[in-house]
């Protein structure tokens, strides 16, 4: 069966080339498009064809509606797939996208409406009996929200409404934070997002980030592929994934799923979606939001079930009926996730871009790689600094483990600070292997975790001397 003529991927780097791949096991022909500091990236060299959009920032290409859309009609493509970032998540693009007759492989417009304000979606979820955090959704004041926290104790959260990505977030510790951090909160979110508007919840001291993955069709099926715990993360933005999650047990699995179903039947999703939740010390779980798009981290997830999320994605767009049951779903070992940014951890987790002067990708058994980058590839400034994830998986959550050391030992990249010394440390920590983990695990265990050997540091300062001097890498590229 031919599902589309064309699919035109709107988006770049791993999750670019990873949604290229299922296209081609179907048949289908793919469109890159590309600003200009990406016209040599890997994801325009793995597709079909490719078109640009535009020049390199972002907002003159990427996230420019007209230029994506004009760029997939005229190189006769059917089918949009947005990825994750950029307009995954963009109700508007979704509608122009259905509005010029192409299939967006998503979610619809109106669902992204309801989900993507999170004070709308904790209200949808709430309705369908999803617990939700105490929260003031409709914030007027500084006393107001000192009452709050007075009635439910400290510490509190405030969260901007619109976007995610943990922009506007900001941790009230005291009555004594509240109008500062409220007046932060809401500058950033009109920054970022457009709008101001902000909520505050109950901040879960010690919580696990816990969110399940789901399948939707358009005809009212949903099965949940259960569950993945990101508790691993920094300042919001998660750094190792894992599926399942060393905390729940079966009967809480399924609990849980059952409310995630059950929910997302009453809001009517449909393609692939993730409900996250945050769960206390204490075992009570509450609703975080509902990502309206493939995940980062969904890899875990189909490494334990066996299933290709994105394939089935275009599947259900083009209007087939999901044939899983829930009975089908079975979770078999343990998966873990790392993934490889380009920062400095000792500095902040500041940025750090240039030429990728050396790279040593990573091989071998039950190792898996999703990346956008080669040797000799010139690491741009203008977009996320996420460069590659690499996953393992075994019987049990200590093989994955073992696995993913041996990985990252091997894994080399020169030329630019990345995450890879942190995540080492990260499987060698104590607390970690021991599954004794809660968002706020990094930041307790800094000191330790960037405490980098020498032998490290000296690599980057010669890699960076030999880029400089001698160009090493400039033409050299896999095709």
């Amino acid at each position: 069966m031919g599902y589309y003529r064309k699919i035109f991927i709107a988006n770049r780097g791993e999750i670019a080339c990873r949604a290229i791949r299922p296209a081609r096991e179907l048949g289908i022909p793919v469109v890159a498009g590309y600003s200009d500091c990406d016209a040599l990236s890997l994801h325009v060299k793995l597709a079909d064809e490719a078109v640009r959009l535009g020049p390199s920032p972002a907002s003159m290409s990427y996230l420019d509606i007209d230029v994506v859309l004009r760029a997939a009609i005229d190189s006769g493509c059917d089918a949009i797939f947005p990825g994750y970032g950029f307009l995954a998540e963009n109700p508007d693009f979704a509608d122009a996208v259905e509005r010029e007759g192409l299939v967006f492989i998503g979610p619809s417009s109106r669902v992204m409406r309801i989900l993507g304000d999170k004070i709308a979606a904790r209200k949808a979820l709430a309705a369908s009996g999803v617990p939700v955090t105490p929260a003031i959704e409709d914030v007027e004041d500084a006393d107001q929200v000192i009452k709050f926290g007075d009635r439910v104790g400290w510490p509190l959260l405030v969260k901007a409404s619109a976007g995610g990505g943990g922009k506007g977030m900001q941790k009230l510790a005291s009555p004594y934070e509240v109008g500062e951090g409220l007046a932060a909160a809401r500058s950033v979110a009109e920054k970022a997002f457009g709008t101001g508007t902000v909520f505050v919840e109950k901040f879960i001291e010690g919580g696990r980030h816990i969110e399940f993955q789901f399948l939707a069709d358009r005809y009212g099926n949903v099965i949940h592929l259960g569950e993945r715990e990101c508790s691993i993360q920094r300042r919001h933005q998660k750094l190792v994934e894992e599926a399942p999650s060393s905390l729940l047990t079966p009967e809480v699995r399924a609990k849980m799923g059952a409310v995630v179903v059950k929910a997302m039947k009453d809001i009517g999703y449909e393609t692939a979606g993730t409900l996250e939740f945050l769960v206390d010390k204490s075992g009570k779980f509450y609703a975080l939001e509902v990502n309206t798009r493939i995940q980062v981290e969904h890899t875990v997830t189909e490494m334990i079930t066996g299933f290709d999320i994105i394939r089935k994605m275009y599947k259900i767009a083009a209007g087939d009926r999901l044939s899983l049951r829930q009975q089908d779903v079975l979770l078999r070992g343990h998966a873990i996730q790392c993934r490889i940014n380009a920062e400095d951890p000792k500095n902040g987790f500041a940025p750090s871009f240039g030429r990728i002067t050396f790279l040593r990708q990573i091989s071998g058994p039950f190792i898996r790689t999703e990346s956008g980058i080669y040797q000799g590839w010139e690491v741009p400034s203008f977009y996320d600094s996420l460069l590659a994830k690499i996953c393992s998986v075994g019987k049990d959550r200590g093989t994955a483990i073992q696995r993913m050391r041996r990985a990252l030992r091997e894994y080399d990249i020169w030329g630019v600070r990345t995450t890879i010394p942190l995540l080492r440390r990260i499987m060698d920590q104590a607390d970690f292997v021991a599954g004794k983990i809660h968002t706020g695990f990094v930041d307790e265990n800094i000191a330790g975790l960037t405490e980098y050997e020498e032998v490290e540091e000296e690599i980057y300062k010669v890699a960076r001397f030999v880029a400089e001097v001698s160009g090493l890498g400039r033409n050299v590229h896999s095709g």
